[in-house]
Protein backbone atom coordinates (compact mmCIF):
# COMPACT_ATOMS: atom_id res chain seq x y z
CA UNK A 1 0.00 0.00 0.00
CA UNK A 2 2.99 2.30 0.37
CA UNK A 3 4.01 2.01 -3.29
CA UNK A 4 2.04 5.06 -4.57
CA UNK A 5 3.53 7.25 -1.82
CA UNK A 6 7.02 6.02 -2.62
CA UNK A 7 6.51 6.67 -6.34
CA UNK A 8 5.24 10.18 -5.66
CA UNK A 9 8.20 10.89 -3.37
CA UNK A 10 10.61 9.71 -6.05
CA UNK A 11 8.81 11.85 -8.63
CA UNK A 12 9.04 14.93 -6.41
CA UNK A 13 12.74 14.27 -5.80
CA UNK A 14 13.36 13.96 -9.53
CA UNK A 15 11.44 17.18 -10.15
CA UNK A 16 13.51 19.01 -7.55
CA UNK A 17 16.72 17.78 -9.16
CA UNK A 18 15.54 18.86 -12.60
CA UNK A 19 14.56 22.29 -11.29
CA UNK A 20 17.96 22.76 -9.68
CA UNK A 21 19.63 21.97 -13.00
CA UNK A 22 17.33 24.29 -14.96
CA UNK A 23 17.83 27.28 -12.68
CA UNK A 24 21.20 27.94 -14.30
CA UNK A 25 19.51 28.82 -17.61
CA UNK A 26 16.42 30.77 -18.56
CA UNK A 27 13.50 28.59 -19.72
CA UNK A 28 12.76 28.77 -23.43
CA UNK A 29 9.02 29.35 -22.90
CA UNK A 30 9.56 32.45 -20.79
CA UNK A 31 6.34 34.45 -21.30
CA UNK A 32 3.44 33.32 -19.11
CA UNK A 33 -0.16 34.36 -19.65
CA UNK A 34 -2.70 35.17 -16.99
CA UNK A 35 -4.53 32.09 -15.63
CA UNK A 36 -7.57 30.81 -17.48
CA UNK A 37 -10.10 28.00 -17.56
CA UNK A 38 -10.55 25.80 -20.61
CA UNK A 39 -14.18 25.42 -21.66
CA UNK A 40 -15.22 22.56 -23.96
CA UNK A 41 -18.45 22.74 -25.95
CA UNK A 42 -20.00 20.53 -28.59
CA UNK A 43 -22.05 21.93 -31.45
CA UNK A 44 -25.27 20.39 -30.11
CA UNK A 45 -24.63 21.65 -26.57
CA UNK A 46 -24.59 18.17 -25.02
CA UNK A 47 -21.00 18.79 -23.93
CA UNK A 48 -20.60 22.08 -22.08
CA UNK A 49 -17.97 21.82 -19.38
CA UNK A 50 -14.58 22.91 -18.12
CA UNK A 51 -11.40 20.85 -18.06
CA UNK A 52 -9.68 19.63 -14.91
CA UNK A 53 -6.30 18.05 -14.23
CA UNK A 54 -7.05 14.40 -13.39
CA UNK A 55 -4.51 12.08 -11.80
CA UNK A 56 -3.20 9.29 -14.05
CA UNK A 57 0.14 8.53 -12.36
CA UNK A 58 2.93 9.98 -10.25
CA UNK A 59 2.99 13.71 -11.16
CA UNK A 60 0.93 12.96 -14.31
CA UNK A 61 -2.50 14.34 -15.20
CA UNK A 62 -4.91 14.12 -18.10
CA UNK A 63 -7.29 16.87 -19.18
CA UNK A 64 -10.63 15.46 -18.09
CA UNK A 65 -14.12 16.94 -18.12
CA UNK A 66 -14.81 18.52 -14.73
CA UNK A 67 -18.35 17.11 -14.65
CA UNK A 68 -17.65 13.94 -16.58
CA UNK A 69 -19.02 11.80 -13.72
CA UNK A 70 -17.37 8.78 -15.27
CA UNK A 71 -14.87 6.08 -14.40
CA UNK A 72 -12.08 7.32 -12.14
CA UNK A 73 -13.89 10.63 -11.58
CA UNK A 74 -17.46 9.70 -10.57
CA UNK A 75 -18.23 13.09 -8.98
CA UNK A 76 -17.76 16.70 -10.19
CA UNK A 77 -14.40 18.37 -9.54
CA UNK A 78 -13.30 22.02 -9.91
CA UNK A 79 -12.09 23.30 -13.25
CA UNK A 80 -8.32 23.76 -13.34
CA UNK A 81 -6.46 27.01 -13.90
CA UNK A 82 -4.11 26.74 -16.86
CA UNK A 83 -1.48 29.03 -18.38
CA UNK A 84 -0.14 29.56 -21.89
CA UNK A 85 3.61 29.94 -22.14
CA UNK A 86 5.22 31.42 -25.24
CA UNK A 87 8.76 32.54 -25.96
CA UNK A 88 10.49 35.77 -26.88
CA UNK A 89 12.27 33.64 -29.49
CA UNK A 90 9.06 32.50 -31.23
CA UNK A 91 6.74 34.16 -33.72
CA UNK A 92 3.51 33.28 -35.51
CA UNK A 93 3.93 31.50 -38.88
CA UNK A 94 1.38 33.89 -40.38
CA UNK A 95 0.35 37.37 -39.26
CA UNK A 96 -3.26 36.20 -38.82
CA UNK A 97 -2.24 33.30 -36.56
CA UNK A 98 -1.41 33.20 -32.88
CA UNK A 99 2.11 32.60 -31.58
CA UNK A 100 2.67 28.91 -30.80
CA UNK A 101 3.45 27.91 -27.24
CA UNK A 102 2.75 25.34 -24.55
CA UNK A 103 -0.19 24.66 -22.26
CA UNK A 104 0.97 24.65 -18.65
CA UNK A 105 -0.45 23.86 -15.22
CA UNK A 106 0.98 24.18 -11.73
CA UNK A 107 1.33 20.88 -9.86
CA UNK A 108 0.99 21.49 -6.11
CA UNK A 109 3.14 19.32 -3.82
CA UNK A 110 3.89 19.39 -0.11
CA UNK A 111 7.36 20.81 -0.82
CA UNK A 112 6.83 23.28 -3.69
CA UNK A 113 4.74 24.02 -6.77
CA UNK A 114 5.91 22.51 -10.04
CA UNK A 115 5.30 23.97 -13.50
CA UNK A 116 4.08 21.19 -15.79
CA UNK A 117 3.25 21.11 -19.49
CA UNK A 118 0.97 19.11 -21.78
CA UNK A 119 2.22 16.71 -24.44
CA UNK A 120 0.40 14.24 -26.66
CA UNK A 121 0.65 10.57 -25.73
CA UNK A 122 0.08 8.19 -28.62
CA UNK A 123 -1.40 4.71 -28.84
CA UNK A 124 -0.23 2.80 -31.95
CA UNK A 125 -3.63 1.14 -32.37
CA UNK A 126 -5.77 4.25 -31.84
CA UNK A 127 -6.52 7.33 -33.92
CA UNK A 128 -6.44 9.46 -30.76
CA UNK A 129 -3.66 11.32 -29.01
CA UNK A 130 -4.34 12.19 -25.36
CA UNK A 131 -2.69 15.28 -23.81
CA UNK A 132 -0.89 14.33 -20.61
CA UNK A 133 0.53 16.92 -18.22
CA UNK A 134 3.96 16.18 -16.74
CA UNK A 135 6.61 18.25 -14.92
CA UNK A 136 8.89 20.49 -16.96
CA UNK A 137 8.76 21.56 -20.59
CA UNK A 138 11.33 19.39 -22.35
CA UNK A 139 8.99 17.66 -24.83
CA UNK A 140 5.72 19.59 -25.00
CA UNK A 141 3.18 19.61 -27.81
CA UNK A 142 2.97 23.07 -29.35
CA UNK A 143 -0.48 24.64 -29.45
CA UNK A 144 -1.89 28.10 -30.04
CA UNK A 145 -4.98 30.21 -29.43
CA UNK A 146 -6.69 31.94 -32.34
CA UNK A 147 -8.33 35.37 -32.34
CA UNK A 148 -11.47 33.85 -30.75
CA UNK A 149 -9.42 32.25 -27.95
CA UNK A 150 -10.07 28.77 -29.37
CA UNK A 151 -7.33 26.20 -28.85
CA UNK A 152 -5.72 25.04 -32.10
CA UNK A 153 -2.68 23.32 -33.54
CA UNK A 154 -0.71 24.81 -36.41
CA UNK A 155 0.82 22.70 -39.15
CA UNK A 156 2.40 23.24 -42.54
CA UNK A 157 0.30 21.65 -45.29
CA UNK A 158 2.20 20.83 -48.46
CA UNK A 159 0.53 21.50 -51.77
CA UNK A 160 1.41 20.54 -55.32
CA UNK A 161 4.53 21.75 -57.12
CA UNK A 162 6.32 22.59 -53.90
CA UNK A 163 3.66 24.98 -52.67
CA UNK A 164 2.17 24.95 -49.22
CA UNK A 165 0.99 27.04 -46.31
CA UNK A 166 0.41 26.95 -42.57
CA UNK A 167 -3.08 26.12 -41.36
CA UNK A 168 -4.75 25.92 -37.96
CA UNK A 169 -6.59 22.73 -37.00
CA UNK A 170 -9.27 22.07 -34.38
CA UNK A 171 -9.57 18.29 -34.13
CA UNK A 172 -10.51 18.17 -30.45
CA UNK A 173 -12.84 15.55 -29.03
CA UNK A 174 -14.23 14.61 -25.63
CA UNK A 175 -13.77 10.84 -25.31
CA UNK A 176 -13.92 8.07 -22.76
CA UNK A 177 -10.28 6.96 -22.65
CA UNK A 178 -7.89 4.96 -20.51
CA UNK A 179 -4.40 5.96 -19.44
CA UNK A 180 -2.79 3.20 -17.46
CA UNK A 181 -5.44 2.00 -15.01
CA UNK A 182 -7.33 5.33 -15.02
CA UNK A 183 -10.33 6.09 -17.20
CA UNK A 184 -11.95 9.48 -17.64
CA UNK A 185 -13.88 11.52 -20.15
CA UNK A 186 -10.77 13.22 -21.50
CA UNK A 187 -9.88 15.81 -24.05
CA UNK A 188 -8.29 14.06 -27.02
CA UNK A 189 -6.89 14.98 -30.42
CA UNK A 190 -7.91 13.06 -33.53
CA UNK A 191 -5.02 12.09 -35.79
CA UNK A 192 -6.34 12.80 -39.25
CA UNK A 193 -9.50 14.19 -40.80
CA UNK A 194 -11.63 11.03 -40.45
CA UNK A 195 -13.85 10.40 -37.44
CA UNK A 196 -12.13 8.89 -34.37
CA UNK A 197 -12.21 5.12 -33.99
CA UNK A 198 -13.50 5.56 -30.42
CA UNK A 199 -17.33 5.58 -30.62
CA UNK A 200 -17.66 7.60 -27.39
CA UNK A 201 -15.97 10.67 -28.91
CA UNK A 202 -17.84 13.93 -29.39
CA UNK A 203 -16.32 16.81 -31.37
CA UNK A 204 -15.74 19.90 -29.22
CA UNK A 205 -14.32 23.40 -29.35
CA UNK A 206 -11.86 24.29 -26.61
CA UNK A 207 -11.92 27.94 -25.54
CA UNK A 208 -9.94 29.76 -22.89
CA UNK A 209 -11.76 32.02 -20.46
CA UNK A 210 -9.46 34.17 -18.35
CA UNK A 211 -10.00 34.04 -14.61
Amino acid sequence: MKAPSILLSLAVAAIASAQDCSQASEPFYNITSKPFHLVVQSEDGKVNDTLSACHVGAALESLCLSNGNFGSSPTPIPGAEFYFNTSIYSSAPDESFGVPGILTWILPTSAFNVSSSAAFQYDPISSLAVPIISPGSDNPTLVTFDSQDDLAIQAYVRGSNGTGKYEQFYRWYACETFYGSYNYKNLAWNLGSDKPDNPSCVAVNVTRVFV
